[in-house]
């Protein structure tokens, strides 16, 4: 059952050396792993599109779940503060400060932000913001090639996805170095405080060794790949490449210390690791280098061994993946961001022909199957409910006619009239007091009266009358008298019953007794 419910996202890291794609299959109690495959842009002159068709198409990846990001070149964050740390209050109130802090009308820009802190009455927001033409294009862009992504996320800030999968707590750094750009993200208790970018990395390291040893670009990418440029620790063979890894060092510490800034709380920068990522990240000795650089710890993405989700990267590089694996995780349950920048008119639309693709299908079909299940038995049980009924008014009309011949034709509702006629019938019996053998009180009376001898010296002081017992108080000269009327009532309907009940008492000043007679009697309607 667990299959109904999994859906597939999958996340889309486009860049200027290669595309990258991770696909997570996402249930209500699981997150596992499916593709995650790299496709090399070796013509950087030819159409995007064509490259990302080629790319899903070869390794059929779902595209109905996708998330992808804008590039942080082309974003601004700022580091708000409000007395209050309501969503509502605050998606009313960040666009106008936003707004007072930039030259660009709110028209013209969207603003999207993640909270950092929430108080009952403080709350801290890094709020991000895009010039609405630029996510227009990037939206084009994709579209031009059939993909339609769900979510624009904000580059660098997304990285903070990877926080919770991979264990970085405290304050962190993660550098995405790639082909053309470095981009860092500053995270302070696994929250993204700060996201900017550099335009310096793996290219500007090949050119480098191009104008220091007179080799052609891919001889100088080639050598750079196999190692050995990054000499013994701390140095390099390449004074090009040291220069490019110090600024990347230099730019690491600016990032830190303007999150501090903005945080305002602690040694950030002294307290903080650096988390290495992207494709030149994966250089020999180049987390060696820039610890020595930078004076703080420096190492690798790496899951740990007894992390929740370990399985997520079993077979691959997590440090090639890592932004396509936060990408894909901005659609998961374990998404630490919320940026969003389609907006507005620039909202994403279902397309609901994708509700019937080979991923939803079977899903589609187990829910006809149970529907029209379903179906069937309601008018099953339908069916049988309204034969029951039929048969049930049917008894009760012969019922009706049979106690009420004189009625005629039985009435269109006769369980009504029967339970109308039986509470009548009711009402008069505790109106008339009908008792054993349809006798009334009255009746009653008159028949015990006559059953006691008149030569009988007793004296029935009281009388009182239910449906099942009679009971009489009785005073009598003595004992024989006592003996002999429980005798004659014995002797006579409906009071064969009878009998003295309890003790008889002596009265010591008459000399008399005094006693109690009960007599049983039959239920209403019976004969004794």
């Amino acid at each position: 059952m667990a299959g109904l419910f999994e859906r597939s996202v999958l996340g889309l890291d486009v860049g200027s050396h290669g595309i990258k794609a991770a696909e997570l299959k996402v249930s209500p109690r699981d997150l596992t792993a499916g593709q995650f495959r790299v496709h090399p842009r070796i013509d950087a002159e030819a159409p995007l599109d064509e490259h990302l068709q080629r790319f899903i198409s070869m390794h059929h990846f779902p595209t109905e779940q996708i998330a992808t990001a804008l590039q942080a070149r082309q974003l601004s964050t700022r580091r708000l503060e409000f007395p209050f740390s309501d969503a509502r209050r605050l998606a009313q109130a960040i666009p106008f400060e936003i707004e007072a802090e930039t030259p660009f009308d709110l028209d013209d820009i969207i603003v999207d932000w993640n909270i950092l802190a929430a108080e009952r009455q403080h709350g801290v927001v890094a709020a991000t913001l895009a010039r609405k033409e630029h996510v227009a294009a990037a939206i084009a862009e994709l579209q031009d090639a059939k993909v339609e992504p769900q979510v624009i996320e904000a580059e660098g800030l997304v990285l903070a996805n990877l926080a919770p999968i991979f264990g970085l707590t405290g304050t962190h750094l993660i550098a995405d170095i790639g082909h053309e750009k470095t981009t860092f993200c500053a995270l302070i208790d696994g929250q993204p405080a700060l996201a900017r970018s550099i335009p310096v990395a793996g290219r500007a390291m090949t050119e480098a060794l191009v104008a220091e040893l007179g080799l052609s670009f891919e001889d100088a990418e080639q050598r750079k790949c196999e190692g050995g440029i990054l000499g013994s620790l701390g140095g390099a063979s390449s004074p090009g490449v040291a220069a490019i890894l110090d600024r990347i060092a230099r730019e690491a510490l600016r990032t830190l210390e303007a999150a501090e800034a903005r945080h305002g709380s602690g040694p950030v920068a002294r307290e903080a690791k650096l988390t290495l990522v992207g494709g030149t990240a994966r250089l020999e000795k180049i987390d060696e280098f820039l610890a020595k650089r930078t004076g703080i710890d420096t190492a690798r993405l790496r899951m740990p061994a007894d992390a929740k989700h370990a399985a997520l990267v079993e077979g691959i590089d997590p440090v090639l993946f890592a932004p396509a694996l936060a990408l894909a995780l901005r659609l998961s349950g374990e998404s630490v961001t919320r940026i969003n920048f389609r907006q507005g008119d620039l909202s994403y639309r279902q397309n609901f022909e994708q509700l019937f693709t080979r991923e939803l299908r079977p899903t589609a079909i187990y829910a006809t199957i149970f529907v029209g299940i379903l179906l069937v038995s309601t008018i099953a049980s339908i069916v049988l409910q309204n034969g029951r009924a039929d048969r049930y008014q049917s008894a009760a009309s012969q019922l009706f006619a049979e106690a009420f011949p004189e009625r005629g034709t039985p009435p269109a509702n006769p369980a009504t009239a029967l339970r109308n006629e039986l509470s009548a019938a009711q009402d008069r019996a505790e109106f008339l007091g009908i008792y054993s053998g349809n006798r009334s009180a009255l009746v009653l009376l008159a028949e015990l009266s006559n059953a006691i001898p008149t030569d009988l010296d007793v004296r029935i002081t009281e009388v009182n009358i239910d449906r099942n017992l009679i009971r009489l108080d009785v005073d009598a000269a003595g004992y024989e008298a006592a003996d002999r009327l429980t005798s004659v009532l014995s002797e006579t309907t409906p009071f064969e019953g009878a009998e003295v009940a309890g003790s008889i008492k002596t009265d010591r000043k008459t000399g008399g007794v005094s006693f109690n007679v009960n007599i049983p009697l039959a239920p209403a309607g019976g004969e004794v």
